[in-house]
């Protein structure tokens, strides 16, 4: 991380001693900090005291599903900040109660001197290069090759080569003794110097996949090794993508982060509908921690199916339609296209098209809040832009719950219990109250 000007270190100190003796930040430095931090919160440029909350950046962060899951479902308490380029996303996480940068990832610096007391980073980078519902241009063999050769120098550029392998490598061209524990030149600690590339120009390695962005899942591992290479107490990251990513990306991200001596990785594909929600969501979860080896479910088990109609209180028998009327298969009776599905079971995976699809007794469209209330957010989040927006954002925000499963582990909090009570308000809550009880709570 780049050095602070005097002036900016004696803002900080001055800062710091408000903060030990219970007062705000005084009027005088704020500007100061505010400057220097840009585009993060000022209060972040300083040291966090004891009894204060991690710091978590999240990317890619959308309305607001892991910091609900942290937040309302495990009840965790985190200085979070997220970032995402979508105004309305960033417009309805704000509306939650959470921190939101409204900016492009790739503009901004994993190594700011803000970020050098980060612990976590979450991040989701887009789905639909890979996932069904798009082109799977993410998984054609030349963009997979392109973006693994990008993914296996980030460890380089941020000086996380082992040592051994950098003498294989570089022979001719390094000065330094294997033999020497110094390394004359080579950290002493068994890395290699970093190879003096910048973040952009890692990214620069992914330019000729055919679409850019596939290319944002070198995020990934960007973040994390620059912290890390930093000097930032980083100690964990999640990750959420697409359950068609391939298992060669998978690979090369989990050998990046074990050759910079991240102690555990693992990553596991579920099903939303198999913990309780009543939408089906196939994704892959990937954690690495530097300090003990948690894995994705925590030991959680799959709960009880929530229906669609048991979630939406619809009657039983009533069958959704996705596509409008489409012409009848003489051979089945059926529409073609398999634009039906019954409500007595899970939904079919939200989509930014999902505005479309109606009740088919009587029409009925789904609203903003019910599409929030699939995917496991509460009625009355405050979904912000048009109807078109924010189904696209339910469509492609994690959910609160899968978030809170991942995460129960790497927080230490008994997660299925929680899961469990969350998903009882949501579902099960208007079997529990009689009318006057919705009088009295509304």
């Amino acid at each position: 991380m780049r050095d602070l000007p005097a002036k900016v270190k004696t803002a900080i100190h001055v800062a710091t001693l408000a903060r030990k003796a219970g007062l705000p930040i005084p009027a005088k430095v704020r500007p100061i900090l505010e400057e220097a931090a840009a585009p993060w919160p000022a209060e972040w440029l300083l040291a966090p005291l004891p009894g204060d909350p991690i710091r978590v950046v999240e990317l890619f962060a959308g309305p607001g599903g892991w910091s609900e899951g942290i937040a309302a479902v495990l009840g965790v308490k985190v200085d979070a900040v997220g970032v995402d380029i979508s105004e309305d996303a960033c417009a309805t996480a704000r509306a939650a109660g959470h921190r939101r940068i409204c900016a492009d990832i790739t503009t901004l610096d994993p190594e700011h001197i803000a970020l050098r007391h980060t612990v976590a980073v979450i991040i989701s980078p887009p789905c639909p290069t890979f996932s069904p519902a798009g082109k799977l241009s993410g998984l054609e063999q030349g963009n997979v090759q392109i973006l693994c050769d990008a993914i296996a120098y980030v460890g380089e550029a941020a000086g996380f080569i082992p040592m051994e392998w950098h003498h294989n490598d570089y022979d001719d061209e390094c000065g330094c003794d294997p033999d020497d524990p110094d390394g004359k030149g080579c950290h002493g600690d068994g890395f290699a110097p970093r190879s003096g590339a910048s973040w952009d120009e890692v990214r620069e390695m992914a330019a000729d996949v055919t679409d850019p962005r596939i290319a944002l899942m070198l995020e990934v591992v960007i973040w994390p090794l620059a912290l890390q290479a930093a000097g930032a107490p980083i100690r964990w990251m999640a990750m959420e993508q697409s359950s068609n990513l391939p298992e060669e990306i998978l690979d090369d991200l989990s050998c990046e982060f074990s050759c910079a001596e991240w102690f555990y990785t693992s990553r596991e594909i579920m099903e939303a509908a198999d913990y309780g929600l009543p939408s089906r969501r196939k994704r892959v979860y990937m954690i690495a921690s530097r300090t003990y080896s948690p894995t994705v479910t925590r030991r959680i088990r799959p709960l009880p199916a929530t229906t669609m109609a048991q979630a939406l209180g619809w009657q039983p028998g009533e069958r959704v339609n996705t596509r409008g009327t489409r012409p009848i298969d003489p051979k089945t009776g059926r529409a073609k296209g398999g634009n039906c599905f019954s409500a007595d079971g899970p939904s079919w995976c939200l989509t930014g098209k999902s505005r479309t699809w109606k009740r088919e007794s009587d029409g009925y469209r789904l609203t903003e809040a019910e599409a929030g209330l699939l995917v496991g957010f509460r009625r009355s989040y405050p979904w912000r832009g048009s109807r078109t927006s924010a189904f696209q954002q339910a469509a492609d925000v994690v959910s609160p719950v899968m978030a809170a499963i991942v995460l129960s582990g790497m927080f230490g909090v008994l997660g299925e219990a929680l899961v469990r009570d969350y998903l009882a308000q949501l579902y099960d809550m208007d079997n529990m109250l009689t009318q006057d009880d919705f009088e009295l709570i509304t």
